[in-house]
């Protein structure tokens, strides 16, 4: 009996690992407004703090993949926690940008091998016919995170400052680490096909050489343009173009939130009943991401927000379950580790170079639907790459 219950075990703590990166992630986009004038700084130098917490993330997606498949996630897992949680608390105390820069660099090293540590965790536990459905709950994290951090950050920043935003969203990975001490475990000491005494390079020229994990990585860097550029400036645009209160705001973003989160294992569960036609899934999803980010960035009628939100919120993350487990199935089980962590090196450029350009479009033409262009510009350019992509049929997977 607890061996069957294991597998869902295992499932929320790295569930949860995921989740608290992106609480961390994202504690800064919802008190810009506020935090930049107490700080001094420009929309760009803004941005430029999403842009150094994905400086760090990136840093460390290879590393951390490469070392899940050497020495299993739970160890990766555990130092994530304590990384994450140490300096996002001590976002906290900067009083200048210089400061805050670094430790939203450290913060996002600490978050960097969390999602390869999930997706290897998932591939360790689960079978075929039931992984993308696995996954789609995995990849709830990220919408819950929104949700969770337009909650209680404009609030906690409303009534304390937005030091103490950092200092609450520094704590849950402490706790969370606690957690995974007694939940969290692995089937082996090691990851399967622990690939000791082969060469790394070699690893790398087998991934290399993958045309269509290459495909993958190209259009997830597109669609991740969209996804974090959207998730680090629509608070602003509903604040300083529409006029929504910071508090109002928080509340339309977790309505973006919460139908992302319905949506992933839905997604899931569609695609591993229909055989996990992964190729035709993702065009339409991210056929119809351009469209909708256009309409939301056009709009200027504040009660039209609600639905529109709600179709951002679902175009914005439903494809990343079915697109994480494309990426999986493309290689052989003993790199799954490290090609979550190069792929995700690739798509988090996308999420790196996003928030600042985007901030810099706005400041030159104090135009928000300006920048909406810009973000719809990737998941039309995600679409395309995709049609390249070759599907193997499920028997080979």
């Amino acid at each position: 009996m607890r061996r069957h219950w294991m597998p869902f075990g295992v499932l929320f703590v790295v569930w949860s690992a995921f989740l608290l990166s992106f609480v961390d992630r994202l504690t800064w986009p919802p008190i810009i407004p506020l935090a930049s004038r107490d700080l001094g700084i420009s929309a760009a130098q803004a941005g430029g703090y999403m842009t150094a917490f994905y400086i760090g993330y990136v840093m460390t997606q290879l590393p951390g993949g490469y070392l899940t498949d050497r020495f299993g996630y739970r160890k990766v897992l555990l130092t994530s926690f304590l990384v994450m949680g140490t300096f996002t608390a001590a976002m906290g105390l900067v009083e200048n940008y210089a400061a805050g820069f670094l430790l939203r660099i450290l913060a996002g090293m600490g978050s960097g091998a969390v999602f390869s540590a999930g997706v290897r965790a998932i591939f360790d536990w689960f079978r075929q016919n039931s992984r993308a459905t696995a996954m789609g709950f995995f990849m709830t994290a990220s919408s819950l995170g929104v949700t969770v951090v337009n909650l209680f950050v404009p609030s906690v920043s409303h009534r304390f400052g937005w030091h103490m935003a950092f200092y609450t969203a520094g704590l849950f990975p402490l706790i969370g680490f606690l957690i995974a001490l007694f939940l969290l475990k692995e089937r082996t000491p090691k990851a399967e096909g622990n690939r000791a005494g082969r060469p790394f390079l070699q690893d790398m020229k087998r991934l290399l050489s993958n045309r269509n994990f290459l495909l993958l990585a190209l259009a997830g860097f597109f669609a991740m343009w969209a996804t974090w550029g959207t998730a680090t400036w629509a608070n602003s645009y509903l604040n300083q173009g529409l006029h929504l209160s910071l508090v109002e705001a928080g509340y339309v973003m977790s309505l973006f939130g919460i139908a992302s989160i319905l949506c992933k294992p839905l997604i899931g569960i569609l695609s591993d009943w229909i055989g996990g036609r992964h190729k035709a899934l993702l065009i339409l999803l991210l056929g119809l991401f351009g469209p909708i980010l256009i309409a939301f960035g056009a709009n200027e009628r504040a009660p039209l927000v609600y639905p529109l939100a709600v179709l951002l919120g679902i175009a914005s993350y439903i494809y990343s379950p079915i697109m994480n487990t494309a990426v999986g199935e493309s290689v052989d089980r003993d790199l799954v580790g490290t090609a979550t962590g190069l792929v995700n090196t690739i798509w988090q450029l996308g999420s790196l170079v996003s928030p600042v350009v985007v901030g810099a479009v706005i400041d030159a033409t104090r135009n928000f639907f300006c920048g909406f262009l810009t973000l719809a510009a990737g998941p039309v350019l995600g679409t395309v790459t995709l049609l390249f992509f070759k599907e193997k049929p499920a028997s080979s997977r």
